[in-house]
């Protein structure tokens, strides 16, 4: 699996959260620097695009997220997750 490229670190004052912006394509992973559990990720596009068909699911695996959208490539999406520390 290739790791997103980290865009923002986002200063959030919920402890329960970890907010970022990242380059991410298709199949891509964020590993979470605050969770070592991620229990929710909601992924949110940062860009305009018109080639993706499908929203972009997240699947979760401890403290690792990965981004699934068929056409993503190299776009902007901001991550909030929300998990156990």
């Amino acid at each position: 699996m290739t790791a997103v490229t980290l865009v923002d670190d986002l200063e959030v004052n919920d402890p329960g959260v970890e907010a970022v912006v990242v380059t991410a394509s298709d199949g891509n992973t964020f590993t979470s620097k605050k969770f070592g559990d991620v229990r929710t990720a909601q992924a949110t596009l940062q860009e305009d695009t018109t080639t993706l068909s499908i929203p972009i699911s997240c699947a979760i695996s401890g403290g690792v997220v990965t981004l699934h959208c068929t056409g993503l490539s190299s776009t902007k999406v901001a991550l909030e997750l929300r998990g156990k520390l």
